[in-house]
């Protein structure tokens, strides 16, 4: 059973086993990666077991499996003691929804927004966004938006009846999105131009997703409006506006405002929560969020189709656009009026954009991967790193931070469903003492796979 486990097989779980436990560590931690992970990251024991799950295992090796599952236990036990910030996140969710900490995020979800309405599809609002209708119109222009005198792209920038953004000449075929004669991804809008640059201004939207659900009322207007109150609450909460945050979700919430310590716990718990809905609206297996019309993922798509038009909104008022990474933009050489007609032309969209941060310097090197010094802010003369490459401790520390150098700074993680082979045969390298005695620990457990 653990080998058909192990390979996926999708014939081997059965319910009742997921009953059995108290709570589910990996499931209630947000951050998701496997134990043996945690017990690197938390500076833990890390064993390896090196046996086969399928065969049998020979009697002078059974002490070594019994201190392999004694190991799993303890490892587990430090998991959920690191975690505990999640936990209790996980159990104000079980409270709110009248559930228990064994259900999974998605299930205390799914209870929260829709109840014991397990199919609540009938209400939801899905439209191809890409369809324009005779009474669609150009981007409204108001008063306090005169400054720009409307160099908004009428093509482009229309609005229908309800309100709705209309993405003319969208289409989604063959599992791909083209706009305006480019692939948008399916996840989210990616958009790079490789270089130096300085005076960056990082503008990120607030939610972009979770405000994607609500402009556009997804789940209907009861469950829509159930989902956005966690989402203000949250927002509240972040605000410290907590007697506001009280009265929301029928004032279930209010006995978690007690303080600022357990107001934290509580926008973490809405956190998680408003970020499974949106998983789940893009997830295959069906469930009380799937809408079997989402072909294209709205949701994501919505915030792409925006970020497209923004992108072209920007370039027609003369400026760089540098780099787009789904809910984000980052303009070179920004001027307060640029930054403030980005601000107001997402709100035309029902998105919130919040001036994250002025970059002094930035090398953007592709779309995934830049190494960037702050300007101004708590963090001003600080260096940020997004990509493994400069993020890797070493690189990092030594190119510009220019903290000392710490030997774990030099070592990897390394991950692998078979087996991991180092080149022993060359004897121990001209390295320090402390370089000397880990290579030689490493070799001490050769056999155990032990990196």
């Amino acid at each position: 059973l653990s080998n058909k486990i192990i390979n996926g097989s999708a014939n081997c779980f059965f319910g009742e086993a997921y009953n059995v436990s108290y709570t589910d560590v990996y499931d209630f931690c947000s951050k998701k990666q496997s134990l043996k992970k945690w017990e690197i990251e938390l500076g833990i024991h890390h064993q390896e077991l090196g046996l086969p799950w399928d065969q049998p295992v020979p009697e002078e090796m059974w002490t070594k499996v019994a201190e392999y599952c004694d190991n799993d236990v303890i490892a587990t036990e430090a998991v959920f003691n690191a975690r505990k910030a999640d936990f209790t996140a996980r159990q104000i969710l079980a409270d709110v929804a009248g559930m228990t900490v064994n259900d999974t995020t998605n299930s205390l979800t799914t209870k929260i927004i829709f109840g014991n309405n397990r199919k609540p599809q009938d209400q939801f609002n899905y439209r191809f966004m890409g369809e324009v209708t005779p009474d669609c119109e150009p981007w409204t222009i108001t008063e306090d938006m005169v400054l720009y005198d409307h160099l908004g792209d009428e093509n482009f920038t229309l609005f229908n009846k309800d309100g709705k953004p209309v993405f003319q000449g969208y289409t989604f075929e063959g599992g791909k999105s083209i706009y305006r004669g480019e692939e948008v991804g399916e996840g989210g809008y990616v958009y790079a131009e490789p270089g130096m640059y300085s005076n960056i201004a990082l503008l990120d939207i607030a939610s972009m997703h979770p405000s994607s659900i609500v402009a556009e009322e997804l789940f209907g207007p009861e469950y829509t409006k159930r989902f956005n109150e966690i989402l203000q609450a949250r927002i509240a909460i972040k605000h410290k506006e907590f007697d506001k945050a009280k009265k929301m979700l029928n004032g279930a919430l209010a006995k978690y405002l007690t303080d600022e310590a357990a107001a934290a716990d509580l926008a973490q718990a809405l956190k998680i929560a408003i970020n499974s809905v949106y998983g789940l609206t893009s997830a295959s297996f069906d469930h009380p969020f799937r809408d079997n019309r989402n072909k294209d993922n709205i949701v994501a798509k919505r915030g792409a189709l925006f970020m497209v038009n923004l992108k072209h909104e920007v370039q027609r008022r003369g400026f760089i656009v540098a780099h787009i990474k789904t809910d984000s933009i980052k303009i070179p050489d920004a001027t307060p009026e640029i930054i403030q007609f980005v601000m107001d032309y997402g709100k035309q969209y029902g998105y919130n954009f919040e001036h994250e941060a002025t970059y002094d310097r930035m090398c953007l090197v592709n779309d995934a991967v830049y190494i960037a010094k702050y300007k101004d802010g708590k963090h001003a003369g600080e260096w940020t790193a997004t990509g493994t490459q400069f993020q890797v401790p070493y690189v990092f520390k030594k190119l510009f931070s220019k903290e000392p150098i710490e030997f774990e700074d030099m070592c990897e993680t390394k991950s692998v469903t078979s087996a991991l082979y180092l080149d022993m045969n060359e004897g121990l390298p001209d390295v320090s003492e402390l370089e000397a005695v880990s290579y030689t620990h490493l070799r001490a457990h050769e056999t155990d796979q032990y990196l």
